[in-house]
């Protein structure tokens, strides 16, 4: 989990220099997934606006996400795919205001 964590800091640089800090995703950085995720789930340390959530199949087209529409910042995001995903690399890109105002954000990939 150690390591998990210390690759993603590397891969979204924006949510290490903020003071909130992405502790955990589901699905993790990097996992090879032999069935879709029924939800993407983004943990931070202290509650975050996330202002813009996209999943992205390899060729960067984007594929629908049903997520809450409330603009409350809170620790943890959801996210469900709104229809089937395609098999191959994906990622899920977010934007988001720390709570003392620093935007960051950040790339999830995974393979499917």
């Amino acid at each position: 989990m150690r390591y998990a964590f210390a690759a993603f800091l590397i891969l979204f640089p924006g949510f290490a220099l903020a003071h909130s800090e992405l502790r955990a995703s589901t699905p993790p950085e990097g996992a090879r997934l032999t069935e879709p995720p029924v939800e993407f789930a983004l943990r931070f340390n202290e509650a975050v606006q996330v202002t813009a959530l996209r999943l992205l199949d390899a060729t960067g087209t984007a594929l629908p996400l049903r997520r809450q529409a409330d603009p409350t910042p809170r620790r943890e995001e959801r996210a469900t795919p709104a229809s089937a995903l395609p098999p191959g690399a994906l990622r899920l890109e977010g934007r988001a205001i720390s709570a003392d105002g620093h935007p960051i954000r950040g790339t999830l990939r995974f393979t499917l």
